[in-house]
């Protein structure tokens, strides 16, 4: 029997090769997006479960607040983990982290020195490979990383740097300090893991200086783990942070710090705290596989509009074989049979576009998932389960519709009602249809203009034109010598050498003290030359400017500051002594607000001047029409100061880009996903058309012989399609409008959805959607009708 139903089935769908053709490439596009959408969050999701204490380990991190703002950082004071591991007990192991080093790595060898630079450098100690697992290969397993100069690389390192992964014992030189003894290998890291780690450095050689800040100093990349197996001693420890913090902190509590524990497998999906990868994918998993789910649901509804529409070319089909004998289940099954080979056939083809599509989906996303894992017992379950429920629930309706049609009825074709229940299903799944493609619509719609609004948005300082790079070494005279040689070159307006550019992924923050009346306040700080504003296009409303000193005897602040301080006039302030780390100092200009850090935050209160000690960024204000050819020659006067280091540089305008890379990336996907929705819903709607046109075209025939129009003829295929689309949009726009205005929340600077944003929307389907039945409409208008009506 099922041999048989297989057959007929193939028959069938040969017969009818449009119809197949649009169900098979509908199912196929949402099918493979489920599979690309299935490796993308599996390996999302599979970041560091690798550890075997996964579910034990936690990352201590802060809290601070500030009236009614709270800031986040995953760091901890490099003098806190001796004091908690002191205080608390029932930890089983726990290691420091200091990562984000970069810099200069030499080797010397047959008296040639080799250089390198480098990122992904961390300081730690034995304590890494115990909280977490990292196999050592090469080399002792204890005592690597417990001594100063000591150090630890991956095997992928060790052959980058010597040539081989024999390196016990070799040396190398980081930054033209300390030289480090290599004490093991170790294997790479895997790809799911947000401690993408090279090289570890014995943290003793760090210690110092980084502890000499005290509990007041925090760097976000000095990161504390613990390995907590007891529920009790999290208890324990969650209910002494505060007692903790009080302890150590008292009367300098001043941001009223806190300390919280975040399980390891969150780290990855946290936006506060981010990791050492700088990566994460809060909104990524959840967007993807809701997308993904809608797709399929609008190919599975193709499916379903068809195979109702059909049902009445195949009543007689149904009424013979229950003439014959045939039963309910037996007929429900064969159009079962028929589904389910169109969905393998749609399977099929959905493994070769998600093959393709997965290399470009990774280097787009910047991902390193792995589609082998499709072929995995658990990912050939998942696609066997896609195949089977939407089988089921693309045939189960048709197939029971179908097999329940009265016998002489169907013979002599009486069931095809207008009003009946089939025909109200398929006008309530093209309304469905219909309000998916809108939503993804208004959503990119929303998107590509918040996306032009973060590049076009006033920042408060020019972004254009303006190269950068960075110092290797902290050397004030020769950063002089550069600026200088670099200022007399033709087509260079001016430079300028800071700890940072104006707005910069890497910001200090610290705290400003109003010296007269002792108030306190968190600011950001721009160590910068006296050359800063000029460069960067930053405007000094009040006062004079920074001017050339070896110490700090004047500070800049912004207007938000001067707000901040309870100034109404932000003039007011200059003159106003503000002790800052210690130095006091009086204001002496006032600059216009700027964006110190993305669109997503908010306008910080911020202090600029003088403090060569921080200088690491040199900024190069440049012809737009020359840019490179400046920049080649500024190269060859790096090289010729540091002829160690290779010169890389970049434009702020696209650093700044950068800040938005996740949000151009979701943006182009939203693109991509409303062309496929459009196009599955499309096909659906042409396929639907058809049907009609074939149906109707006796009646198309005798309207043209008493004188209908073909306009006529193209608005009763029309009509009912535009009420139906109305309906999609009156539900599609509100929810739209929602979960936009919830998305839009992430920034401070943003745009207003406005009526153009609907009206646009709805003019772009109804034109998809006119033309879709228009073209099959205006074949059936235009058709002879002497042909169509010769068989009467």
């Amino acid at each position: 029997m099922i041999y048989n139903n297989i057959i007929i089935a193939w028959r069938n769908l040969t017969k009818r090769k449009l119809y197949a053709s649009i169900n098979i490439f509908g199912l196929s596009l949402g099918i493979s997006s489920c599979m690309l959408v299935f490796a993308l969050v599996w390996h999302i999701n599979s970041f560091d479960k690798y550890h075997k204490n996964a579910d034990n380990i936690y990352r201590l991190v802060t809290n601070t607040f500030e009236g009614s703002r709270e800031y986040h950082t995953p760091g901890v004071p490099a003098v806190l983990p001796e004091a908690f591991q002191n205080d608390f007990s029932g930890i089983e192991s726990s290691v420091l982290i200091s990562g984000g080093h970069n810099g200069l790595i030499t080797v010397q060898e047959a008296g040639q020195a080799k250089y390198f630079m480098e990122s992904g450098l961390a300081y730690t100690t034995d304590a890494f490979f115990e909280v977490f697992d990292r196999e050592v290969e090469g080399g002792q397993s204890v005592n690597i990383l417990e001594k100063p100069n000591q150090a630890v690389i991956s095997k992928k390192y060790a052959e980058k740097l010597f040539g081989s992964t024999d390196v016990i014992g070799k040396t190398f030189q980081f930054q033209k300090g300390d030289l480090y003894a290599v004490t093991a290998v170790m294997e790479d890291f895997p790809k799911n893991t947000d401690f993408p780690f090279e090289v570890f450095l014995s943290y003793e050689n760090l210690k110092k200086s980084r502890e000499s800040g005290g509990w007041n100093s925090i760097h976000s990349d000095d990161q504390f783990y613990l390995v907590i197996k007891e529920d009790r001693v999290k208890e324990s420890i969650n209910s002494g942070l505060a007692a903790f913090v009080e302890k150590y902190l008292g009367d300098n509590n001043r941001e009223n710090r806190t300390h919280l524990l975040q399980p390891l497998t969150e780290i990855h999906f946290d936006e506060r705290y981010s990791n050492f990868r700088y990566q994460v994918s809060s909104h990524t998993n959840k967007i993807m596989i809701g997308v993904a789910i809608f797709l399929l649901l609008t190919a599975s509804i193709n499916f379903i509009n068809l195979s109702t529409a059909l049902s009445g070319k195949r009543s007689k089909e149904v009424g013979l074989r229950k003439v014959f004998g045939g039963n309910r289940s037996n007929i429900a099954g064969q159009f079962l049979s028929e589904t389910g080979i169109i969905c393998l056939f749609a399977v099929f083809i959905a493994f070769v576009i998600s093959s393709l599509a997965m290399p470009y989906m990774n280097d787009f996303l910047g991902t390193e998932a792995d589609f082998s894992i499709i072929f995995s017992p658990i990912g050939l379950l998942t696609v066997f389960s896609i195949w089977l429920i939407i089988s089921l629930i693309s045939g189960a309706y048709p197939s029971l519709i179908i097999s329940k049609l009265n016998p002489i009825g169907a013979i002599r074709e009486q069931n095809q009602s207008k009003q009946s229940k089939t025909y109200v299903l398929r006008k309530g799944l093209v309304v469905f249809q219909f309000m998916i493609t809108q939503f993804f619509i208004i959503g990119t719609l929303v998107l590509v203009m918040q996306m032009n609004h973060l590049r076009s948005a006033d920042i408060g300082f020019q972004k254009d034109a303006v190269a950068t790079f960075t110092l290797p070494e902290r050397d004030l005279d020769k950063s002089r010598r550069l600026a200088e040689r670099l200022r007399n070159l033709p087509n260079v307006d001016m430079v300028s050498v800071s700890f940072t550019e104006p707005a910069s992924g890497s910001s200090s923050s610290t705290n400003a003290i109003m010296v007269e009346s002792n108030e306190e306040y968190t600011v950001h700080i721009k160590p910068a030359d006296e050359y800063y504003l000029d460069t960067y296009g930053l405007e000094l409303l009040y006062g004079e400017n920074l001017i050339k000193e070896d110490t700090i005897t004047r500070y800049l602040a912004t207007e938000s500051f001067a707000k901040k301080a309870g100034f109404e006039n932000p003039e007011d302030l200059l003159g106003v002594y503000v002790n800052i780390g210690g130095i006091e100092a009086p204001v002496a200009g006032v600059v216009k607000d700027f964006y110190s850090q993305s669109l997503k935050s908010e306008i910080e209160p911020t202090f600029i001047f003088q403090n060569h000690h921080h200088f690491r960024t040199v900024g190069v204000k440049v012809s737009e029409a020359n840019a490179n050819l400046v920049m080649e020659k500024a190269g060859e006067i790096f090289v010729n100061l540091y002829p160690e280091y290779p010169f890389e540089y970049s434009f702020l305008d696209e650093k700044i880009a950068n800040f938005y890379e996740s949000e151009q990336r979701m943006s182009t996907l939203f693109i991509i996903f409303s062309c496929i929705a459009v196009v599955v819903g499309c096909i659906g709607l042409y396929g639907l058309v058809s049907y009609m046109a074939a149906m109707k075209t006796k009646e198309i025939g005798v309207r043209k012989v008493l004188g209908a129009s073909s306009a006529q003829v193209l608005t009763m295929f029309s009509k009912e399609y535009v009420v139906l689309l109305l309906i999609a949009f009156a539900l599609a726009a509100p929810l739209a409008g929602y979960l936009m205005e919830k998305w839009l929340e992430d920034y401070a600077s943003k745009i207003q959805l406005s009526w153009q944003f609907y009206l646009f929307s709805l003019l772009l389907v109804a034109g998809i959607a006119f033309l879709t039945v228009g073209y099959k409409s205006i074949q059936a208008a235009w058709a002879n009708p002497s042909v169509s009506l010769k068989s009467e």
